[in-house]
């Protein structure tokens, strides 16, 4: 029971990796509070986990609105009298998946909407969190980034803007907090298979091209859930401050010079 006792809001735990994280936080002993705009599937992520014997409770949130922010800061405070951990999820990947595009054929309410929820979003419930965890002298917060801010991806730009400024926003909270007792760390996963990605991964050229592309295969929420579980726990008290790339090799694929390439040796 790596999180007994611990209370923790995971953002975007309707489905997905946050959902994944959620039902694992709560198997490890976290009271969970899930977070998330979709009301159908967030209730029903809080019933199964209450049902299987777990603590879980479900707030309607758009991170987006420091009023709801500070609504899920208040309310864990309120049901279970502390915040040990902030799992900053949220993301409109689907409007990513649809809408998304390079630069220039971008409509500007899609990069609005992206830098609010994936960025801005971190930011509100973090502002919201930090106070009640300075105060505790303890606290974890992990924020979902993605590969795609690591390494370049095509016509991706506003979600691979907003979630560049989440890594970039992690380290400077973790420098900022490290004196308080507070860890801020990241993760960016790579290709993982989510309710939204379904579609995609479902015609099955797409999914041939995305294992293509892998040095194992293609993820699953469970994998990042996992990764996280270790980084809000104690066994990752020496961590602050970093982003930790989760993807299947893929990173690694894409930098690997073909056969036939001589950009890597040096002239003799």
């Amino acid at each position: 029971m790596q999180l007994q006792d611990r209370v923790a809001i995971i953002t975007g735990a309707a489905s997905g990796i946050g959902k994944a994280a959620a039902r694992l936080f709560a198997r490890e002993g976290a009271r969970v509070l899930v977070a998330d705009l979709d009301t159908v599937n967030g209730t029903a992520v809080a019933a199964e986990i209450n049902a299987a014997g777990g603590t879980a409770q479900f707030l309607a949130t758009d991170v987006s609105k420091s009023a709801d922010a500070a609504r899920a800061v208040e309310t864990a405070g309120a049901t279970w009298g502390r915040l040990d951990i902030l799992y900053n999820n949220a993301a409109p990947t689907r409007l990513c998946n649809e809408r998304d595009r390079a630069v220039h054929e971008l409509d500007e309410a899609v990069w609005d909407t992206m830098i609010d929820v994936a960025l801005k979003g971190v930011f509100l419930m973090s502002k919201h969190a930090l106070p009640v965890m300075m105060r505790q002298h303890r606290g974890v917060i992990l924020n979902t980034a993605t590969v795609d801010a690591v390494i370049a991806e095509p016509a991706v730009d506003s979600y691979t803007a907003a979630k560049g400024g989440v890594i970039a926003l992690t380290r400077s909270m973790a420098l900022n907090y490290a004196s308080h007792g507070i860890r801020v760390n990241c993760l960016s996963p790579g290709y993982v298979i989510t309710e939204c990605q379904l579609g995609w991964y479902d015609n099955p050229e797409a999914r041939r091209a995305a294992e293509a592309t892998h040095l194992t295969r293609l993820g699953r929420p469970e994998d990042i859930a996992e990764m996280a579980l270790f980084l809000v726990s104690d066994k990752a008290e020496f961590m602050t401050g970093s982003n930790i790339v989760i993807d299947g090799g893929f990173s690694a694929f894409k930098f690997k010079p073909a056969a036939s390439s001589n950009f890597f040796r040096k002239e003799t």
